[in-house]
C-alpha cells in the first residue's frame, strides 16, 4: 500500500519557482510581498485538491492491481440451426450440348483464311449461309490437276495395249508356233520310221544277193569282186538302218524337249509378261484413281469452302473462341486463319444450358455431382437460377502462360428450366451447396482454437471459464458445426487463441522421426559417410561444422518472429494461415509466407513458418549477426 499522507506532505514541501528575491527591483519586489501574503492560500487549496485527486487515482489502480487484472471477453452462445456449407466462384454460361460447325478444309499449309462469316446472334435454319472460306488455291490446284489427270489415262491406255498383246502372245505359241514345230518334229519321226523300214528291205535283199552269190562264187560263175560288191551293198543297208535309227532317236528327242522344256520356258515368258502388263496396268489405274481423288477432294474443298447450317441444326448463331496461351485469344472473325477441324461457330440448344465455373484447388475435393446450386447471371438482372452439378474435372485446367500457381478444376452445373433470354458466353456466379445438415450445434468459427488436431474452446460457467475439447465435424468459413463437447447455450469466448495463459490446452509436441516401412528400398547416393550420414555434418546437431556461430540467439529470434506472424496474420485463431488470410497479405509478407507453404496446400502451419523463418535466419549467419557467416566463423564456441 502506498502512504498517501507521506506523499501529500512531500508535495506540501515543495514551493512553487520564483526568481531569487534579490534580483527584483523594488516594484516587483512589493508585488511578489502581495502575492505571498494576498493569494498563498487560494492556490494552497488548489493544489491540495489536485494532489488529492491524484493519490486517489493512483490508490485505485494499485488497488486494482492487487486484485488481479479484469476479464471481460466477448463471448457468444452455441445455438441450434441447420448447417450450409458453400463453394462460390464465377463461370460462363455455355450449352451443354451444341452443334459445332467445323472447318473440314485441309489446306496445302495448314491454314486456311476466312473470307465471310455471318453474323453473330442471328437465327439460322438448314441451308442458311454460315462461314465462306477462301479457296482461290484450290481453284489453281484444279487447273493442273485436270492435266494430271488426262496423263494418267494415258499411261492407264498404254498398260491396257501391253497387256493385250502378251495375251495374244501366248494364244499364238500355244495355237501356231508351237502346234507347228510339234507337227514338224512327228514328221521327222515319220520319216525317221519310214527310212529303217526302207533300209531293213535293202538289208534283206542284199542278204539274199550275198547269199546267192557266195553259192555262185564257189561254183565259178561269178568273180570274187562281184562277190565283194554283194557283201558291200549288205553292209550298206546295215548303215542305212543304224542311220535311219539315229534319226528317229534325235526326233523324238526333239518332241521330248519341245513338249517338255521349250514349250514351258515359252509359256513361262509369255505369262511373266502378261503378269508384269497386269502390274503395270494396276499401277497406272491406281495412280489414276489417286489423281481421280486428288481431282474430287479439290472438288469437295472448294464445295466445303462455303459453309451452311446441315440439316436438323436451327439456333443462335454463335462465334466459337480458343485460348491459345501467353494470353492470346482466338476468336472467329473474317481475316482469322483456321486449321483443319477447328471449330468456327456453334449453334447451341438454348433448352439446355450450363455453368462452366473454375473452381479453386482448396476447395473442389468439397463438391460432388449431385450437388444442388444456385446461379445468378450479371446480365439477367442478377436472376437466381437453380442448378446441379453433372460433373466434376480430375484434371486441373491449363494455367497458361502467365497463370498463377494456384491449380483450378472445371465444374458443370446444369441449369434447371433455364430462360430463353439465357445466352452462352454470358458472366455468372456460382453458389455450390456442398454440405446440408439440420439441427446442428453452431457457433462462430473465431470460438474454436486448435492445437496440433485437436480443438478447443473457452467456455463461461458463471464467473468462471473453463476450457473444452470439441469435436468440430466442419465449418463455412463463418459458422463452425459441433459433433460433441458443448451444448445449446453455452457461452463461447471468441479468438480463445489471445486468451491462451488462461486455457488448458495440451503440451505442442515436438516433430518425431518419421520411420519407414522396412519393405522400403532405399535410393543410393554418393558423398555419404559411413553409416549413411551426410558428409561434413556433426553428430550431435546435424549442422555443418564450418560456418556456425556461437551462442542461442537465433532461437529466441526465430520463435519470436514466428509469434508475431501468427499474432498478427492468424485473424481466425485457429492456429494456421489459411487462404483467406493470405490473400489479405501484401509485399514480402505475401510473399515469405507464401513461400513457406512446403505442402502447397494452401495452408501455412507454424511448424513451416517456423522451418521456413529458421531457413532464412541460417542464410543470415544463424540470425546473429545480420549477414551470411563465413567460413570459420565463430568456430570459438560449442556448436548447437
Amino acid at each position: 500500500m502506498v502512504d498517501f499522507k507521506k506523499y501529500i506532505g512531500r508535495r506540501r514541501d515543495v514551493q512553487p519557482a520564483t526568481p531569487p528575491f534579490k534580483k527584483l527591483n523594488m516594484r516587483q519586489r512589493s508585488k511578489c510581498k502581495i502575492n505571498r501574503t494576498g493569494a498563498s492560500t487560494p492556490a494552497k487549496i488548489v493544489t491540495l485538491i489536485i494532489l488529492v485527486m491524484v493519490g486517489i487515482g493512483i490508490y485505485s489502480w494499485l488497488s486494482v492491481g492487487d486484485a488481479g487484472p479484469s476479464f471481460a471477453p466477448i463471448t457468444t452462445a452455441v445455438t441450434k440451426g441447420d448447417f450450409v456449407a458453400k463453394v462460390l466462384d464465377q463461370g460462363e454460361i455455355e450449352s451443354s450440348e451444341n452443334f459445332e460447325i467445323r472447318c473440314e478444309v485441309k489446306a496445302r499449309n495448314g491454314q486456311i483464311s476466312v473470307l465471310n462469316v455471318a453474323a453473330e446472334g442471328i437465327e439460322v435454319k438448314p441451308g442458311d449461309f454460315l462461314v465462306q472460306l477462301d479457296s482461290a488455291s484450290f481453284d489453281k490446284e484444279l487447273e493442273q490437276q485436270n492435266i494430271a489427270i488426262a496423263s494418267a489415262k494415258t499411261k492407264v491406255i498404254k498398260a491396257e495395249t501391253v497387256l493385250e498383246t502378251a495375251k495374244a502372245s501366248k494364244r499364238e505359241y500355244e495355237e501356231g508356233v508351237f502346234v507347228e514345230a510339234l507337227q514338224t518334229v512327228e514328221n521327222d519321226i515319220f520319216d525317221a520310221q519310214s527310212q529303217i523300214s526302207t533300209a531293213k528291205q535293202e538289208l534283206e535283199q542284199s542278204i539274199a544277193v550275198m547269199e546267192h552269190s557266195e553259192k555262185l562264187h564257189s561254183r565259178g560263175f561269178i568273180t570274187q569282186r562281184q562277190l565283194n560288191a554283194d557283201e558291200f551293198a549288205v553292209e550298206k543297208a546295215k548303215i542305212a538302218i543304224k542311220k535311219a535309227e539315229n534319226l528317229l532317236s534325235l526326233a523324238k528327242q526333239k518332241k521330248k524337249v519341245l513338249v517338255e522344256v521349250t514349250q514351258e520356258k515359252e509359256l513361262t515368258q509369255l505369262d511373266a509378261e502378261i503378269r508384269a502388263a497386269k502390274v503395270d496396268l494396276d499401277s497406272q489405274q491406281k495412280s489414276f484413281e489417286v489423281e481421280k481423288q486428288k481431282l474430287a477432294d479439290i472438288n469437295d474443298a472448294i464445295t466445303k469452302c462455303r459453309i451452311v447450317a446441315p440439316e436438323g441444326v436451327q439456333g443462335q448463331l454463335v462465334y466459337a473462341k480458343e485460348s491459345r496461351g501467353r494470353g492470346d485469344e482466338w476468336v472467329m472473325e473474317e481475316g482469322a486463319s483456321v486449321r483443319e477441324n477447328q471449330v468456327l461457330v456453334r449453334v447451341p440448344d438454348p433448352k439446355k444450358m450450363q455453368v462452366k465455373a473454375l473452381i479453386n484447388e482448396q476447395s473442389i475435393t468439397q463438391i460432388e455431382p449431385n450437388m444442388p446450386a444456385t446461379v445468378q447471371v450479371d446480365a439477367l438482372n442478377s436472376s437466381t437460377l437453380k442448378g446441379i452439378v453433372v460433373k466434376v474435372n480430375q484434371y486441373a485446367e491449363s494455367k497458361g502462360w502467365f497463370g498463377s500457381n494456384v491449380r483450378k478444376y472445371a465444374v458443370y452445373i446444369r441449369i434447371i428450366d433455364p430462360p430463353l433470354s439465357l445466352k452462352p458466353g454470358m458472366n455468372a456466379s456460382v453458389s455450390i451447396q456442398s454440405r446440408f445438415e439440420q439441427d446442428t450445434l453452431l457457433a462462430p468459427l473465431q470460438t474454436v482454437y486448435s492445437v496440433q488436431g485437436r480443438s478447443f474452446c473457452l467456455v463461461k460457467n458463471g464467473d468462471n471459464y473453463e476450457t473444452k475439447e470439441v469435436v468440430v465435424g466442419g465449418d463455412n468459413s463463418k459458422m463452425v458445426m459441433f459433433k460433441d463437447g458443448v451444448n445449446v447455450g453455452d457461452e463461447l469466448v471468441m479468438n480463445p487463441g489471445a486468451y491462451k495463459d488462461r486455457m488448458e490446452l495440451p503440451e505442442v509436441l515436438a516433430d518425431e522421426q518419421i520411420e519407414l516401412p522396412e519393405n522400403v528400398t532405399l535410393v543410393k547416393t554418393e558423398g555419404k559417410a559411413e553409416g549413411g550420414k551426410p558428409r561434413g555434418r556433426s553428430e550431435g546437431g546435424g549442422r555443418p561444422e564450418s560456418g556456425t556461430r556461437s551462442g542461442g540467439g537465433g532461437a529466441d529470434r526465430t520463435s519470436g518472429m514466428v509469434d508475431g506472424i501468427m499474432s498478427k496474420y492468424d485473424t481466425n485463431s485457429d492456429g494456421t494461415i489459411d487462404a483467406t488470410e493470405m490473400a489479405t497479405l501484401e509485399g514480402r509478407s505475401k510473399s515469405f509466407i507464401g513461400d513457406a507453404d512446403a505442402d502447397s496446400d494452401g495452408t501455412v502451419t507454424k511448424a513451416e513458418l517456423t522451418k521456413a523463418a529458421k531457413k532464412m535466419m541460417s542464410q543470415w549467419g544463424g540470425g546473429g549477426g545480420g549477414r551470411p557467416a563465413a567460413s570459420g566463423e565463430g568456430s570459438s564456441g560449442s556448436q548447437p
